[in-house]
């Protein structure tokens, strides 16, 4: 399904009013969960005199509480009362080979035993995970591990401020880089501005210029604002929050032609696309050639300490972890970066990827299902839909992302229309299926019978809707 087939349908869908779940049927709901987790709202009363609000997972349930999980197994995690969930979540995407993978765990816990975690010294692991990376990227010479997607975004602004001699970085609306103070403005609802910067100086985020995707004559006229002084342009490279708001065809290679007019560097964060749209990532994809890349979680297959910026040999060489190099050069450190475990575990799980095919597995499955979905979509006559990037799925039955959150009423519909989703996702996870709000990731271990367990109970929620 291309751009302007998603954007008609959103248009459409966002045209009507979202259809709630009457109070008495979602009391069931709750009840039925309330039954069902006994052991994990137990485990949510002591986590609260420990831990923060009692959560610390961004992506984790908290309707009525979490849930907390025993162990994982292919498409399947099965949490602390027994109770078996397909899971769409997947960590936020790095598990494409599915939980516990037996080749990548066998692997890994030699070298554990050999070596142990970390040892803080050089290791042949970081070469050997750094050429799968150079080989399969079309426009990676070098690659410098960071501990987590979010600090490769923080390491990514420094080195492109760095290398270039600018200040400016142009984050397009919606996106999600990580929480770094600078990019913690317009997060994932086009509009929504520092909504959730609560604690970060206004001054932190003054050097991050907002541009609504997909408007290039709007990007065009933030170069000329700030002349000379764009460092860079980030981009999600299948569009805000992994492609809610996909981007128009062609789109990058027109901001590739103003980043070279401009002299500003163009950075895909493929945290997570990286792998889920093949083993040369949304770059390769879109025969596009990004000056930097950004990887997270999935380069390690779901192993901590998980993230990397790589691109021009010339870019990356400016890094450095030296004390009192001074001149063009960013200072990054990090104790855990590229460790023994991550290094090994990227390297396993990229040799994996190769070896097992999972990456077009997980597409196909994916194909299959957003199929499946469709067609039962359409014969209940509504106007809800599903799409996929590869192995990103997408569900839409509410469009909160189809509304400008600073039009004339728009914070509420999103609000309205998010709380919709959240009643939809409680619906789905009581029928044993984890989801992200119609946003979701699908691996090579998922099979026939999740995807029609997974079309029954969307049937479910739609047959419960008012």
């Amino acid at each position: 399904m291309n751009h302007a087939e998603i954007q008609e349908r959103l248009q459409r869908l966002a045209a009507q009013p979202a259809r709630d779940i009457p109070d008495e049927k979602m009391n069931k709901v709750y009840e039925e969960i309330r039954r069902k987790t006994a052991k994990s709202a137990a485990l949510f009363e002591r986590a609260k005199k420990v831990i923060s609000q009692g959560v610390e997972h961004m992506l984790s349930p908290t309707d009525p509480y979490p849930f907390f999980m025993e162990r994982g197994e292919g498409s399947k995690l099965t949490d602390v009362d027994g109770n078996v969930y397909i899971d769409y979540v997947l960590c936020g995407g790095p598990i494409i080979l599915g939980h516990n993978p037996p080749r990548v765990n066998e692997r890994v816990m030699e070298v554990l035993r050999r070596k142990g975690p970390l040892h803080g010294l050089c290791d042949e692991y970081e070469i050997l995970a750094g050429e799968k990376i150079i080989q399969h990227m079309p426009s990676v010479d070098k690659v410098r591990f960071f501990q987590s997607g979010t600090e490769a975004d923080m390491a990514a602004a420094r080195l492109v401020r760095a290398y270039t001699g600018k200040t400016k970085i142009i984050k397009f609306r919606g996106t999600y880089h990580g929480w770094a103070d600078q990019f913690v403005t317009d997060m994932w609802v086009p509009g929504s501005g520092p909504l959730l910067g609560t604690g970060i100086p206004p001054e932190h985020r003054a050097h991050t210029v907002l541009v609504y995707q997909n408007d290039l004559d709007e990007l065009e006229k933030a170069f000329q604002d700030h002349k000379d002084d764009v460092a860079a342009v980030f981009v999600e490279p299948v569009g805000a929050e992994s492609g809610s708001l996909p981007l128009t065809d062609g789109f990058h290679q027109e901001v590739r032609k103003l980043c070279d007019r401009y002299g500003a560097l163009y950075v895909f964060d493929e945290v997570v696309t990286g792998f889920r749209l093949g083993l040369g990532g949304a770059q390769a994809y879109y025969k596009i050639e990004p000056d930097l890349t950004i990887l997270g979680k999935i380069i390690m297959g779901g192993y901590p300490s998980c993230g990397a910026v790589a691109g021009k040999a010339e870019i990356i060489d400016t890094f450095s972890s030296a004390i009192g190099v001074g001149g063009r050069t960013a200072f990054v450190a990090g104790t855990l970066a590229a460790n023994v475990l991550s290094a090994a575990a990227c390297y396993f799980t990229m040799v994996e990827l190769e070896e097992s095919g999972a990456i077009d597995k997980a597409a196909q499955i994916s194909d299959k299902l957003v199929a499946e979905l469709n067609a039962m979509f359409a014969s209940g006559e509504t106007d809800y839909f599903a799409y996929n990037f590869a192995s990103i799925l997408h569900v839409e039955t509410a469009a909160p992302m189809a509304y400008r959150i600073d039009a004339p009423g728009g914070l509420q519909e999103v609000i309205r229309r998010k709380d919709c989703l959240e009643k939809y996702a409680l619906i789905l996870r009581n029928e044993g299926i984890l989801s992200l709000l119609g946003r979701g990731f699908v691996s090579a271990a998922h099979s026939g019978e999740d995807i029609a367990a997974t079309v029954a109970a969307y049937a479910k929620v739609i047959d419960m809707m008012e």
